[in-house]
């Protein structure tokens, strides 16, 4: 369907045949040349009435970060390593982000240029976990509509008149997902059913119909030419946030409220980390209980092994370092026999929700 450079992903039958590493690593096994869908880099939206396969798609994309072995039926589902899904989550932590390239000027001065709370709301937990991936040099942004805080992703023109820009702190991600992309590199797969207004920002349009993909992109912009009303630009500079995070590593303390070690999981979006829990809810793309471990594990490794400060994004290195030289055991004192392999993203993911922690930027 589209032979260009691709963010990366395949669906059931459908491949591109010039796709990434992984699905070269296919053909050579035997299965010849694999011809299908690839959605190429930049900003590409996945639409269609309800029930079509929308979500489904974006589902196979997300999972396609990791190997599956022939007859999985997942194994033609590849996706760029660095892609990462990101959604709302009110509740959430969120320690020392710069959200204000996507949240600014809140009411009583807020800073949001160092945003930490207890309890964020839905944009700015989705807007804290963009920053966040950015952070972990994240490529390829993966968003689902039913999943997204609606006044993060979008204000219509009839909003745009009643409540004006200097009454509203959101800058909401249509106005950044052409600059992520064109300054950063960093594209984007939404889905979406109900906003047509990201048809002038999208690069491709894919609409499923009865499961099956059809390109949709020349109609999506004839439709933007034809349409009378038309958003109103409201987008500043610079969604990247300067500064770098920094982890204060004693601040990782396994301990419970009776002093004894206490790092485990028995869920895989739960980690009981000393006397907090780590809710990772949000953190959609772990799929395997022995990745919560590994990932409970890694975060005490990175308590015990390092002292002091350091940018979070060197210390996960540094752990994921050990783990390429020594395998997941390397992480514990003993062989444990029940880790998966995880991501350094989602195992930043964890840390910038671990409570206790003690992260500022600088």
């Amino acid at each position: 369907m589209f032979d260009t450079p691709t963010a990366g992903i395949a669906y059931r039958d459908f491949l591109a045949r010039r796709f990434s590493e992984k699905a070269h690593v296919v053909s050579e096994r035997g299965r010849g040349t694999v011809t299908g869908l690839g959605i190429p880099r930049g900003v590409t939206l996945i639409v269609s009435g309800g029930y079509h396969g929308k979500s489904t798609l974006l589902h196979a994309i997300e999972s396609g970060i990791y190997s599956h072995v022939p007859g999985d039926g997942r194994e033609l589902c590849v996706a760029d390593p660095r892609a990462v899904k990101v959604r709302a989550y009110s509740g959430r932590w969120v320690a020392s982000v710069d959200i204000s390239g996507f949240i600014d000027n809140l009411p009583f001065q807020r800073d949001t240029t160092r945003f930490s709370t207890p309890n964020a709301s839905g944009s700015t937990s989705q807007a804290a976990s963009i920053v966040e991936a950015l952070e972990m040099d994240g490529r390829v942004l993966l968003m689902d509509e039913d999943t997204c805080a609606s006044n993060f992703m979008i204000r219509d023109r009839k909003m745009q008149e009643l409540v004006g820009k200097a009454d509203e702190p959101i800058t909401p991600y249509i106005e950044r997902v052409r600059r992520l992309y064109e300054q950063s590199g960093v594209s984007s797969v939404i889905v979406l059913g109900g906003v047509g207004d990201y048809f002038e920002v999208a690069d491709t349009v894919i609409q499923m119909i009865k499961y099956q993909p059809l390109d949709v992109t020349a109609a999506a912009k004839r439709i933007v030419q034809e349409s009378a009303e038309k958003r109103r630009q409201e987008h500043q500079d610079t969604p990247r946030p300067e500064g770098i995070r920094i982890l204060q590593t004693d601040s990782i303390d396994p301990l419970n409220q009776y002093g004894k070690r206490s790092v485990y999981a028995t869920e895989i979006y739960r980690v009981h980390f000393g006397a907090t829990t780590i809710d990772l809810t949000d953190v959609e793309q772990i799929i395997e209980l022995s990745q919560t471990k590994a990932i409970a594990q890694a975060i005490e490794y990175l308590g015990k092994t390092n002292s002091g400060e350091m940018p979070i994004k060197e210390l996960i290195d540094r752990c994921l370092q050990v783990v390429k030289e020594k395998g997941l055991d390397g992480l514990s004192p003993r062989i444990s026999g029940h880790f998966a392999q995880f991501r350094d993203i989602e195992l930043a993911c964890a840390l910038n929700r671990l409570r206790p922690a003690k992260i500022a930027l600088r």
